[in-house]
């Protein structure tokens, strides 16, 4: 195990310590769990603010048979 320091903001401090005392850990086991869920977690699926194409089905045409038709939709809409 190597040993590091990080700096992090007063309420990360504190909602690190409640989580480590209300587990019975301590802080650093619970950043390591904490840490290692994050770096491992699935990297297909980042943050909706972070993803290249965040726009992707955030609205909705109202069309059922948008995805078949997009051409015919596109050339009505620009037509």
């Amino acid at each position: 195990m190597v040993r590091t320091q990080l700096q992090i903001d007063d309420d990360v401090y504190e909602a690190l310590r409640v989580r480590a005392h209300r587990e019975r850990k301590s802080m650093s086991a619970v950043a390591r769990e904490l840490l290692r869920e994050g770096l491992s977690g699935p990297k297909s699926h980042p943050p909706r603010g972070q993803r290249k194409f965040a726009f992707v089905a955030s609205g909705t045409s109202g069309r059922a048979d948008i995805s078949v038709r997009h051409d015919d939709a596109l050339a009505e809409d620009f037509a």
